[in-house]
């Protein structure tokens, strides 16, 4: 294929066919135009999510859109408005803004009625917004089922992770005592944020034991990995367990399953002044060149990432 123009050519990340990350490709398309109603977005940076290699890579999900092929990839984005298509009031081209694109945030430039957008507040940099859609969604809703109040003790799976560590803050923000698993290399990180840090794998039981004597009130679930069979051997009420990782465990238990459907744009922007503020940290673990997709993903399912990684479309380097 003969490339367009710069001016004119936008990049996105499609697969064709399901498999692992190297199904992911690059394709160069037309700058898309904005109906009315809709805005152009130049997207700056776009998150990845364990969700996405879950659906590029055709595992059976509770995922209510049909997928068709071929597809684009990826929910979140941050950029900043383009283009305005007629009717469109109370946006103006320059404005930074985040948000989901369910399939198509994977781009150079995006098409989206702006009610699904949010104005990145001051103190939030592009890679932390365009990481936030899903992440942060998932993480206030998860919270908010269990009406945590001070005196809980909390466990969360997976504490270092993108939705992981901000389920733990927002828990310790609650005034819980927080419990979070990770691997040895985030254990300082967890203790700077205040959450209590306990290794994965054998003697996890036994360490919860004797970190919590007087039991665990509220798991918080956001790896599986036998979190939910544990929690339940460990006497932790059902109803006091959610999982958005573990479907198995919720069709044969009745756990609770409240994810990032649960919260719109006010707890979006919620979650975004606290991250601007200072009083929510979201580590961005990396930030990988658009092209190098494959690389993104390859770091996402070694299970082995803090925080979130991110796409750029800057062809310079690094956004800020």
């Amino acid at each position: 294929m003969t490339p367009e123009p710069a001016d004119t050519a936008s990049r996105r990340v499609v697969f064709r066919r399901f498999g692992g990350p190297e199904v992911l490709e690059i394709e160069r398309r037309a700058i898309p135009l904005p109906a009315p109603g809709e805005v152009l977005v130049r997207v700056a940076a776009a998150g990845v999510n364990p969700v996405d290699w879950k659906l590029f890579s055709g595992q059976p999900m509770h995922d209510p859109y049909e997928r068709s092929l071929p597809s684009g990839n990826g929910y979140d984005f941050s950029g900043t408005i383009e283009g305005l298509g007629d009717s469109v009031d109370g946006w103006r081209i320059g404005e930074a803004v985040f948000g989901g694109l369910r399939y198509h945030a994977q781009a150079d430039h995006l098409v989206i009625d702006p009610a699904r957008l949010v104005r990145v507040p001051v103190g939030l940099s592009l890679p932390e917004a365009g990481a936030l859609n899903v992440t942060g969604r998932t993480a206030v809703a998860s919270v908010a089922s269990q009406r945590i109040i001070p005196g809980d003790v909390v466990l969360v799976s997976g504490a270092a992770g993108g939705v992981g560590i901000l389920t733990a803050q927002l828990c310790a923000r609650q005034g819980a005592r927080v419990l979070g698993t990770a691997g040895p290399g985030n254990h300082a990180l967890l203790r700077r944020l205040g959450i209590e840090p306990l290794s994965y794998g054998d003697g996890l039981a036994d360490a919860l034991r004797i970190a919590a004597p007087d039991g665990i009130t509220t798991v918080l679930d956001t790896v599986g990995h036998g979190t939910v069979d544990l929690a339940l051997a460990l006497g932790v009420p059902a109803d006091r367990i959610n999982s958005i990782a573990d479907y198995d465990a919720r069709a044969r238990h009745p756990i609770r399953g409240v994810g990032g459907a649960s919260a719109g744009a006010c707890e979006l922007r919620g979650i975004a002044q606290l991250i601007a503020d200072g009083a929510v940290e979201l580590p961005i673990d990396s930030v990988h060149p658009l092209e190098d997709v494959r690389e993104a993903y390859t770091r996402s399912m070694s299970g082995h990432a803090t925080g979130k990684i991110v796409l750029s479309t800057t062809p310079a380097g690094p956004i800020s």
